[in-house]
C-alpha cells in the first residue's frame, strides 16, 4: 500500500514476471550445471587425452557464454525490473532483509562473468592447467550463486523463525533451504546433460558422437532419481496448509503435480533412448523432446512452489497484493483507500463509488488478476455474481479457500469493490419483476352447531424448499408431510381413528390415503409442485382433506395450504437466472453449485450422469460427512456473516420482496424475523457445527474456527430438524411473550417439535389448533390474505387459533372454563 500500482489491465496478473522468470530460472540452473559439465569435460579432455573433443568443448563453452551471460543476464535484470514495479513491497522486503546476501550473490555473479571470459580466451593459450583451474573456479562461483539465491527463494516460501526473530540467518537457513538446494543441484546437472545431448549431435566423427551421446545420457539419467527424492523431501517439510496447496489443494494448481510426475519420466526415457544407435536426426529430435520435458519438469516444480506460498509473497508476512499482515488491522479499521499512499480516492461517496471500487481492484486484486488478459482474467470470474454475491465472496475470501488473501478494508469499501466487479464490469443487474396474484379462497365446507365432526390438518413444514435443479441435484427435503386429526364433537370430545378413512388431494398435485396412527392420520412424502398447469408460480397449493366412515359416508372436510417453493437463492452467488421467471434453479446455477462442491471437496459430481441427492452423503453426520444442514449453514455462514436476516432471505424463500414470502404469521407483523427464533446465521451454524464437532468431525471444527459467534457467545450443540426453537422460550407458561429471542434451549427430541408436540392431555397436536410453523393463526398469506386461515374461518368464523377467544365449542360443543389443553388459553 506504500507504493504506486502499475495498471496493466490485460497484461496484468504477474504476466510479465512469469514470462521473464520462466526463462531466467531455466537458464540460471543451466548456468550452474553447464559449469560443472564444462569443468568435468575439461578434466576428461586433459587428463584422459581426449584432445579431439577440445573443439566440441570450445563450441559448447561459447554457446554457454552467450546463452547464460547474455540471455540469462538480460532476463535477470528483467526480473528485477518487473518485480520492482509489480510487487514493490515484497522486493523491498527481500532487499532490506538480505542486503548483504544480495551483495554476496552479485559478487559471485561478477566472478562468474570474469572467470568465464578468461576461460574462453585461454583456449588460444597452451597452458592447459590454467584453463582447467578456471573451469572449476567458474563452477564454484556459479554454485555459490545458486546456494545464495536459494536462501532468498526458500525464505519466501518458509521464512521459519525469521517471522519472530527477523534475523538474517533464521531467514536464510529456513526449513526448505537444504531440500530446495538438493533439488536444484540435481536439476542443474540434468539440464547440462540434456544440452550436452543436443550439442553432441554436432560432432562429425560418428564414434566420438556416439561415445559423447552416451556420456551425456548417463549424466542426465543419474541425477533424475535424486531430483525426484529431493523434490518430495522439499514438499514433505512444508507446513500442512502449504503442502496441501502445493499438492493441488487449489484445483487450479493440481496440474502442476501432474506435469511434474510425467515430465521426469519423459526426460529419463529421452536420455535412455539416446543411448540407442539412432540416426543423427532422430537423436536430435529425442534431445529436443527431452529438453522440452526438462523445461516442464523444472517449471512445474516452480509452479507448485509458488502455489504453496499462496496467498503470500512472503509466507505469513506479506500478502500477494503487497499488503503486509501487520497492516491489516489498521486498514480494516481506517480503510485501505485512506491508508494507501498513492490512492486517488480517499473517501467513498455515492458519486465516486465505482471509481473507488476500481481503485480497490488495482490495490488488492491486480497483482494476480488481469482485465481481459490470460492471467486469471477477472471478467469471466466475476460475470456470474450479483453485487450481493460478490460482496459475500469477498467476506469469505481467504478463509475456506486459503489460496487467496482476505479482503482488507471497511464494509463500505467491500461494497464498492463488489459493485465495480459486477455492475462496473458487466453492467447493472436487471431487476426481476415479481407480481403476486391474489388467489380466490375455496368455499368453506358447511359447519354449524349441529356438525358431528371437526377435521384439522396441517403441513409439517410451513416453509418447504424444493430444489428443482435441472435434474442435476436435489437437497432431499422437497416432499411434504401432512398430519390430520378427526375430533368427534362432544362436551368430552374424542379423537377418532378406528374405521375411518382420510384422503387428501393436492391442487395440481398428487392425492392418496392418509395412514392412521396415534390419534392422528399422516401422509408422508407428498411431492407437490409450485407450478400450476398454466405455468404460473403458486407456492401455496391447497390440499383438500376428507374423512369417511367405513361405509364411505363423508364425515368432515377441510382445506389447508401445502407450502412448496423453488425460490432458492443459489443464483445470487452461483450465477444463472430463475428457471421459471421468479423461482427455480436454472441449469447454469445447478452446474456451478456442483462445480463449487468439486473444487472445495475434491469430488467429481459435475461429471456424474446421475442426479445427485445431497442427503445420500450428508445424511446424519457422525463418521461420514456432516449433515446437510450443518454443511450448508456452516459453509455459507463464512460468506454471509454480518447480514442478519438478510442472510436467511438470500437462500430461503423468505425474502419479503420475493415470490414466496414464506414468513406469514403474526411474528412477522410484530417485527420479528428469522433470527429471532433461529439466531443469526453465524450462531445458527455454530450450534449445528457444535453438534457435529461433538461427533469429532474435522470439517466442523475447521468451519467453527472461521465463524465468530454473533449474539450468543457459545451456541449449544443441536441436531438439525430435531432440536428446534421452543415457543415457551418466549411464551413462558404459554402466556404473552416475555422476550423476542428464542434461540435455545432446544426442543427435546422429535416428539417435542411443534409439529408433533401434544397438549397437556396428550390429545391435540399443536399445529392442529395453531396452524403450521411460520404460518400460525392468524397468518397473512401473500397469495390471499386468508389462504392460511381456512380452518379457523371454517369452524369459528375468525382467524384465531382453534378454540381461541373462548370458542371451545368448536370441539366441545359448549363453552368451557378450564384451560385443559395448556395454560394461557385466554378463557378468562
Amino acid at each position: 500500500m506504500n507504493y504506486p500500482v502499475w495498471q496493466l489491465d490485460a497484461f496484468g496478473g504477474g504476466l510479465w514476471i512469469i514470462l521473464i522468470a520462466v526463462f531466467h530460472v531455466y537458464i540460471a540452473h543451466f548456468a550452474v550445471g553447464g559449469g560443472l559439465f564444462i569443468a568435468v569435460m575439461e578434466t576428461r579432455v586433459q587428463r584422459l587425452g581426449l584432445t579431439p573433443l577440445k573443439d566440441y568443448l570450445r563450441r559448447y563453452a561459447k554457446f554457454f557464454l552467450v546463452f547464460t551471460m547474455v540471455v540469462g543476464g538480460l532476463t535477470g535484470v528483467g526480473i528485477w525490473f518487473s518485480a520492482s514495479i509489480t510487487a514493490p513491497g515484497a522486493t523491498s522486503v527481500l532487499i532490506h532483509t538480505f542486503v548483504l546476501g544480495w551483495a554476496t550473490e552479485w559478487t559471485f555473479f561478477l566472478a562468474e562473468i570474469v572467470t568465464l571470459l578468461v576461460y574462453m580466451r585461454s583456449f588460444e593459450a597452451q597452458r592447459s592447467t590454467r584453463r582447467l583451474i578456471l573451469a572449476w573456479l567458474y563452477f564454484v562461483f556459479a554454485f555459490g550463486s545458486l546456494a545464495t539465491v536459494q536462501g532468498f527463494i526458500s525464505y519466501m516460501l518458509t521464512p521459519g523463525d525469521w517471522l519472530t526473530t527477523q534475523r538474517f540467518w533464521d531467514g536464510f537457513f529456513n526449513p526448505t533451504y537444504w531440500p530446495g538446494l538438493a533439488f536444484r543441484t540435481c536439476v542443474c546437472a540434468i539440464l547440462a546433460g540434456i544440452f550436452g545431448l543436443l550439442t553432441a549431435q554436432g560432432v562429425e566423427d560418428a564414434d566420438q558422437r556416439k561415445r559423447l551421446t552416451r556420456f551425456c545420457a548417463l549424466w542426465t539419467i543419474l541425477p533424475l532419481p535424486l531430483a525426484g527424492l529431493s523434490g518430495w523431501w522439499h514438499i514433505a517439510v512444508l507446513p500442512p496448509a502449504q503442502k496441501a496447496l502445493a499438492l493441488g489443494g487449489n484445483p487450479e494448481n493440481a496440474w502442476g503435480m501432474q506435469v511434474f510426475l510425467w515430465a521426469g519420466p519423459v526426460v529419463l526415457a529421452g536420455a535412455a533412448l539416446a543411448c540407442v544407435r539412432l540416426p543423427r536426426l532422430g537423436a536430435r529430435v529425442v534431445a529436443v523432446v527431452a529438453l522440452a520435458a526438462s523445461f516442464m519438469f523444472l517449471g512445474s516444480f516452480e509452479y507448485m512452489r509458488e502455489a504453496g506460498r499462496r496467498p503470500f509473497l512472503v509466507t505469513g508476512y506479506i500478502y500477494s497484493n503487497g499488503i503486509r499482515v501487520s497492516q491489516v488491522e489498521a486498514a480494516n479499521r481506517d480503510g485501505v483507500l485512506a491508508t494507501a499512499r498513492f490512492s486517488r480516492v480517499k473517501t467513498i461517496t455515492p458519486e465516486n463509488r465505482m471509481q473507488a471500487g476500481e481503485e480497490l481492484y488495482f490495490l488488492e486484486c491486480s497483482s494476480c488478476h488481469s482485465l481481459g488478459g490470460i492471467m486469471l482474467d477477472i471478467k469471466p470470474r466475476s460475470a456470474k455474481y450479483t453485487a450481493f454475491g460478490m460482496e459475500s465472496l469477498l467476506t469469505g475470501l481467504g478463509k475456506v479457500g486459503r489460496y487467496m488473501p482476505p479482503f482488507v478494508g471497511t464494509q463500505e469499501e467491500k461494497k464498492a469493490l463488489a459493485a465495480w466487479l459486477t455492475e462496473g464490469l458487466h453492467g447493472p443487474a436487471k431487476p426481476v419483476a415479481v407480481t403476486i396474484p391474489q388467489l380466490p379462497d375455496p368455499p368453506a365446507p358447511a359447519f354449524n352447531d349441529s356438525s358431528e365432526y371437526v377435521l384439522t390438518v396441517a403441513a409439517d413444514r410451513g416453509i418447504n424448499m424444493l430444489a428443482d435443479a435441472d435434474g442435476r441435484w436435489t437437497l432431499g427435503v422437497g416432499p411434504q408431510n401432512l398430519t390430520a386429526q378427526l375430533i368427534k364433537r362432544d362436551p368430552s370430545p374424542m379423537l377418532v381413528t378406528a374405521d375411518i378413512q382420510v384422503t387428501y388431494a393436492v391442487e395440481n398435485g398428487p392425492s392418496g390415503n392418509m395412514r392412521p396412527g396415534d390419534k392422528a392420520f399422516t401422509a408422508e412424502n407428498i411431492r407437490a409442485t409450485p407450478y400450476a398447469k398454466d405455468g404460473a408460480f403458486n407456492p401455496y397449493p391447497l390440499v383438500t382433506v376428507q374423512a369417511f366412515d367405513k361405509d364411505g359416508k363423508l364425515l368432515a372436510q377441510t382445506s389447508a395450504v401445502l407450502p412448496v417453493s423453488t425460490e432458492l437463492g443459489c443464483r445470487n452467488c452461483h450465477g444463472g437466472s430463475w428457471s421459471h421467471a421468479v423461482a427455480g434453479i436454472a441449469p447454469d446455477t445447478a452446474r456451478d453449485v456442483l462445480k463449487a462442491h468439486d473444487r472445495l471437496s475434491g469430488t467429481t459430481l459435475l461429471a456424474s450422469r446421475e442426479p445427485v441427492n445431497c442427503r445420500s452423503c450428508h445424511a446424519t453426520g457422525g463418521d461420514g460427512p456432516m449433515s446437510l444442514s450443518a454443511s450448508m449453514h456452516g459453509l455459507h455462514a463464512v460468506y454471509l456473516a454480518g447480514r442478519g436476516a438478510e442472510a436467511c432471505n438470500t437462500c430461503h424463500p423468505t425474502d419479503p420482496a420475493g415470490a414466496t414470502r414464506a414468513f406469514r404469521d403474526p411474528h412477522n407483523a410484530a417485527g420479528l424475523d428469522c433470527t429471532s427464533c433461529h439466531g443469526a446465521l453465524e450462531d445458527h451454524a455454530l450450534s449445528l457445527l457444535a453438534g457435529e464437532a461433538a461427533r469429532n468431525s474435522a470439517s466442523a471444527k475447521m468451519l467453527m474456527a472461521l465463524i465468530p459467534p454473533r449474539d450468543v457467545p457459545k451456541p449449544q450443540p443441536r441436531s438439525p430438524w430435531i432440536n428446534e426453537p421452543k415457543c415457551v422460550s418466549c411464551h413462558v407458561d404459554y402466556g404473552a411473550p416475555q422476550s423476542g429471542q428464542s434461540f435455545g434451549p432446544w426442543s427435546n427430541g422429535a416428539s417435542d417439535l411443534f409439529k408433533n408436540k401434544r397438549d397437556d392431555v396428550g390429545a391435540m397436536v399443536c399445529a392442529s389448533c395453531h396452524g403450521s410453523a411460520h404460518a400460525v393463526y392468524p397468518a397473512n398469506n401473500p397469495y390471499g390474505a386468508n389462504r392460511d386461515n381456512l380452518q379457523p374461518l371454517q369452524y369459528q368464523k375468525s382467524a384465531k387459533a382453534l378454540g381461541g377467544g373462548k370458542q371451545c365449542g368448536v370441539c366441545h360443543a359448549m363453552d368451557m372454563d378450564t384451560p385443559a389443553h395448556h395454560p394461557g388459553m385466554g378463557l378468562e
